[in-house]
């Protein structure tokens, strides 16, 4: 589902919400999908590429009835030109048709012409298609961003082939992997949402797949430390870093979790995440016991849907603000701002989709 159905108001985004999951047809195609992570986006794709955006059309109306009797993923298709194969038997400059049926929810892939966009493929029906429609599409800003996709995606890949294989410990692995590509700001969220997938409470409220807590080593608290020293997040990944590092004790994070929390409060909006975050920070400072989140009731759950995405009010900014400065000054902080990182060229993809 996009924010802006919200800007409607709660009240039409519920009647949406509800009208999509009872009227007749698939239900996947009326809620938000699972969200998956470079991880498990690799190990399901058969190709993986980094290819220029050549164009992006849409079947005339009378092939895309026809196309859909066929095939219901269908009616829009993008041309890539492969630069790179990072999974697969593709070719460079090899030219593939990508084929998604155009919905609102679940959010669809991004193919945006003239960019070059990291692919997660799987064949069906004779077409390639995205693997988890938004989740499966990802915009490198720079040449740093896309060794670091070709990193997480060459890492997976390999501790994959060598679990199947039997030469590997593929659980360790994993852990390894989500420890690993936590420490860049690209490839972040899917590191610690392997990690800590309630740190980002938006997309693990619509995954309901079992998840066995993960013991991290001191070894692997340090790199995760590190990486969040370096290049403190500001985005969701801040709570999600702060939920893995708990009990962690290092004062540089903390110092720059003030500082991140700082920066974001010069933006426009209060984002739903940061007040979370706060809260850990706040518990890192001995302030208080979080108490554990109970899990929501059916009602809660139809409220929060109706809720998701929307911007917050002035009256939580100026409550939050508030709050923050009486911590600031309790703990006697001037924290430094930070510099805003670089807008992604494409974003609701990854973990940034939208719900």
């Amino acid at each position: 589902m996009r924010e802006s159905d919200f800007e409607k108001g709660p009240g039409t985004a519920l009647a949406l919400v509800l009208v999509a999951l009872f009227i007749p047809g698939p239900r996947a195609e009326a809620y938000p999908i699972p969200p998956e992570t470079l991880w498990s986006l690799t190990q399901q794709a058969e190709w993986v590429v980094w290819a220029d955006v050549h164009e992006v059309l849409s079947l005339p109306a009378n092939e895309r009835a026809l196309a859909q009797k066929e095939d219901r993923a269908s009616g829009d298709f993008a041309r890539l030109v492969v630069r790179e194969v990072w999974k697969g038997n593709a070719r460079q400059g090899e030219l593939l048709e990508v084929h998604w049926r155009p919905m609102i929810c679940p959010a669809p892939p991004r193919y945006e012409k003239g960019l070059a966009v990291v692919a997660f493929l799987k064949r069906r029906a004779g077409k390639w298609r995205t693997v988890a429609m938004s989740y499966g599409t990802r915009y490198p800003a720079s040449n740093d961003d896309a060794d670091a996709y070709r990193r997480a995606v060459t890492l997976a890949r390999d501790a994959q082939e060598r679990g199947v294989d039997g030469s590997g410990d593929l659980d360790a692995a994993r852990v390894d992997w989500h420890v690993r590509v936590s420490d860049h700001p690209m490839t972040r969220w899917d590191g610690l949402y392997g990690l800590v997938p309630d740190g980002d409470s938006a997309r693990s409220f619509y995954d309901g797949r079992d998840r066995t807590p993960l013991a991290l080593t001191g070894a692997q608290l340090e790199l995760l430390a590190r990486g969040f020293v370096e290049r403190p997040p500001l985005d969701r990944a801040l709570p999600m870093m702060l939920m893995a590092l708990r009990g962690h004790v290092d004062a540089n994070v903390d110092l720059m979790a003030a500082r991140a929390i700082e920066t974001v409060l010069t933006l426009d909006g209060l984002p739903d995440w940061l007040p979370h975050a706060f809260e850990l920070l706040r518990e890192r400072q001995g302030d208080e016991k979080l108490a554990p989140r109970k899990a929501l009731t059916q009602d809660e759950r139809m409220e929060r849907v109706s809720l998701d995405a929307r911007p917050g009010s002035s009256t939580a900014r100026k409550s939050f603000t508030r709050d923050w400065t009486r911590f600031k000054k309790r703990h006697q902080l001037t924290p430094a701002l930070l510099p805003l990182p670089v807008e992604p060229p494409v974003p609701g993809t990854g973990g940034d989709s939208p719900l």
